[in-house]
């Protein structure tokens, strides 16, 4: 009897810490996702990276979209008429909360339509601190739809159409202060 009782309690216990050691993952795993660990190590990043990030790791397209501009709604800039945003929750905080600049590790994903509707191609701007702080920091990429890489980095011709918007954040979309 008193060998079943302490196989009992050590089943318990193996129990318990097995259930702690899951319940610190699970925590662990939230903070990176829903703090928005940046995607950036050591100042670096790369448009493949962050390409695999938003298709595989965490697809983009179960993203909240812009507020106010939910499915596909006209441009009034280039480079493509009809749109989708899709911003991450480090940037819905920022919209939504009118903070007047984005934090490191904001995402915004623009995927731009022909007229007929079909992607021709996924432009994004991600927050990376250190990574051009002339530019407030955003990096910039062009992705054909299967992830062709077309522009990264500090691409002038982004740069240089957006700095009309530098008091927004280099943002058209809306304000966010």
């Amino acid at each position: 009897m008193r060998k079943e009782y302490k196989l009992l309690m050590m089943n318990r216990l193996r129990c318990r810490i097995m259930n702690a050691f899951c319940f610190l993952s699970v925590l662990c795993m939230l903070h990176g996702f829903c703090i928005g660990d940046p995607l950036h190590k050591e100042g670096k990043i790369d448009a493949l990276t962050l390409w695999e990030y938003m298709i595989v790791e965490n697809p983009y397209q179960n993203y909240p979209t812009w507020p106010g501009k939910e499915g596909f709604y006209e441009s009034t800039m280039p480079p493509g008429n009809i749109l989708k945003l899709y911003v991450n929750d480090l940037a819905l905080d920022t919209i939504v909360n009118k903070r007047g600049v984005f934090p490191d590790g904001a995402l915004l994903i623009k995927e731009n339509y022909t007229d007929d509707r079909k992607v021709f191609l996924i432009t994004i701007m991600y927050k990376a601190k250190g990574f051009n702080p002339a530019g407030h920091d955003w990096y910039w990429v062009k992705y054909k739809p299967d992830g062709e890489v077309r522009l990264e980095g500090k691409v002038d011709a982004c740069i240089t159409c957006h700095v009309g918007v530098a008091s927004n954040d280099y943002v058209f979309t809306g304000s966010i202060k």
